[in-house]
């Protein structure tokens, strides 16, 4: 898997209009220009944030990935609980235990 690849993909999507409005009619064809494995591309399609923030996608972006497709409430109330304690490299970078 390709975090990276992972990241830049959201990255296109939330930035480009054409992007995400194909996104938001669930047309996933532009997945096709981003070397995606299967676990990765089902967490994206399904929506799945919890699982895209299990996938070490970093926080900016899958905040504002769902920004472009959810309303700022449906962030608090179906993603932020969910990923508590779950780890995620960037949020443990940015934010180090025992500090």
């Amino acid at each position: 898997m390709s975090r990276y690849e992972l990241n830049r993909a959201i990255h296109h999507i939330y930035t480009n209009k054409e992007l995400t409005e194909a996104f938001r009619r669930e047309d996933y064809a532009v997945l096709e220009k981003f070397e995606l494995v299967a676990e990765e591309r089902d967490a994206l399609t399904g929506r799945d944030f919890p699982k895209l923030w299990a996938l070490d996608v970093h926080p900016v972006l899958l905040f504002h990935l769902s920004a472009v497709l959810n309303t700022r409430e449906w962030y608090l109330e179906n993603v932020v609980p969910y990923i508590q304690n779950v780890p995620n490299k960037y949020y443990d970078y940015y934010h180090p235990r025992g500090i």
